[in-house]
């Protein structure tokens, strides 16, 4: 019978606009905690498909002392607010709260985790005040506009058969956004205010924090399993900037974007190891 090192505790905590659904991961038994990684989830669907590698990660955490807090950002998942409601500034205040939460725990907010375009929020955060020793990418995104426009795709793809609707391009999706009217994709309002955010993010103009540690994770592609192009520019560029980026390549499928239940061992391996270089000297 496998021991579980973890405790999930779900609670509400209070943001500006409503409650925030949260589960702490709590370290228990002769596990002593000395730190703590807030999850900073990705966007629509790849939040729900990420879950069970981030409560995959939490176990292993755990194990090693260290505390995890998976949110709800709000309008998503079951905190409050419609998605329609959800705005990128709001997301960004969450990330605050959460690790305002977490820094009154034993050991503190130690590392900001962003998957894919959480991450992108969770260095926003950091540029914003918040104050972390380490920042995570789980396969980040780059570009933004580049992103949405795949979004908006799922749409023309899944309208594309039928003859009762006006087909929609993604330039039209834009000019409706721009008039101020939100737009729905499988399901998700998205409103003006965070498609134009979307549009606009390219996370080259975010350089983190000097003082953050960052860690950059990503699935090995192409024959050679290298880096990406848009990702090595990106790092590049951040160098150029004074920012250093720790690369690591990871082997496993792409479980951001399957509809079954996947795991990639090697992603939260490498991040576990990548961490401990933060346990306080005995």
């Amino acid at each position: 019978m496998e021991i579980s090192h973890s405790k999930p505790r779900p609670f509400f905590l209070p943001s500006s606009l409503g409650r925030i659904f949260c589960v702490y991961h709590e370290p228990v038994g002769d596990v002593k905690p000395w730190g703590n990684v807030l999850i900073v989830p990705g966007f629509n669907e790849e939040m729900n498909r990420c879950r069970s590698m981030v409560t995959n990660l939490s176990k292993t955490l755990a194990q090693q002392g260290l505390g995890t807090l998976v949110i709800d950002l709000y309008g998503t998942g079951e905190s409050d607010g419609e998605y329609g409601d959800a705005r990128w500034e709001i997301w960004i205040d969450d990330i605050h709260r959460a690790a305002d939460w977490l820094d009154a725990q034993p050991g503190a907010c130690l590392a900001l985790l962003g998957i894919r375009l959480g991450f992108s929020l969770a260095v926003s955060a950091a540029r914003e005040g918040q104050k972390t020793r380490a920042l995570i990418a789980w396969q980040a995104v780059v570009d933004g506009k580049s992103y949405f426009t795949q979004f908006m795709r799922m749409k023309i793809a899944a309208n594309m058969d039928r003859t009762d609707i006006p087909k929609e391009t993604s330039g039209e999706m834009r000019a409706q956004l721009a008039a101020g009217s939100p737009i729905e994709i499988a399901g998700y309002e998205i409103n003006p205010e965070l498609g134009n955010a979307l549009d606009n993010l390219k996370l080259g103009d975010l350089p983190p924090p000097e003082a953050s540690k960052i860690m950059w994770l990503e699935k090995a592609a192409g024959a050679e399993n290298a880096l990406s192009p848009a990702s090595g520019k990106l790092i590049e560029t951040w160098q150029q900037a004074g920012r250093a980026a720790e690369v690591m390549l990871f082997d496993g499928p792409a479980f951001w974007a399957l509809h079954e239940r996947f795991l990639a061992p090697d992603l939260v391996t490498k991040t576990a190891d990548w961490l401990q270089q933060f346990r306080p000297a005995k």
